[in-house]
């Protein structure tokens, strides 16, 4: 069965979109407790009870990286329609990533640090392949001394 491009497209928006607004509801609840605003208060603006906004805080502390913006809610935005696909590249394309690696005080070498190229790679459908070329020759030389150290 051949599906309508556009309904193909506003069908896979939905989990970018998903995804998106649950950023700003953890950055907006985040802010809102930075500006002392009570959890009750916040609760009631929310619609919900105050032990999720309890929860959501927690998923927060859990992941600080939330609160600044990452390659991943970069190529989001373009599955969710928000931006072309030329700005999505020419924004991964010009990104200061940094590079996983074994965590230094790990002796055997069995946890692994993060970083945020590790977006790209994990990026799924969110990234064709010639966007993934596109990125690998874009950061080519910043691997490569990520790579060296």
């Amino acid at each position: 069965m051949t599906i309508d491009y556009g309904i193909e497209r506003d069908l896979r928006a939905i989990p970018a979109e998903k995804e998106l607004l649950q950023l700003k509801l953890l950055r907006a609840v985040g802010k809102a407790t930075g500006e002392n605003v009570p959890q009750r208060t916040i609760a009631v603006m929310l619609g919900v009870a105050q032990p999720e906004v309890s929860r959501i805080l927690k998923k927060l502390r859990l992941n600080p990286a939330a609160r600044d913006r990452s390659p991943r809610e970069v190529m989001l935005e373009h599955a969710a329609g928000r931006i072309s696909h030329e700005q999505m590249m020419n924004e991964l394309g010009s990104w200061d990533y940094t590079f996983g690696h074994i965590a230094p005080d790990d002796p055997i070498g069995e946890s692994y640090v993060r970083g945020s190229w590790d977006q790209i790679e994990r990026a799924g459908e969110l990234l064709t392949d010639d966007d993934r070329r596109a990125l690998f020759e874009a950061t080519a030389q910043g691997r490569a001394q990520a790579n060296a150290l």
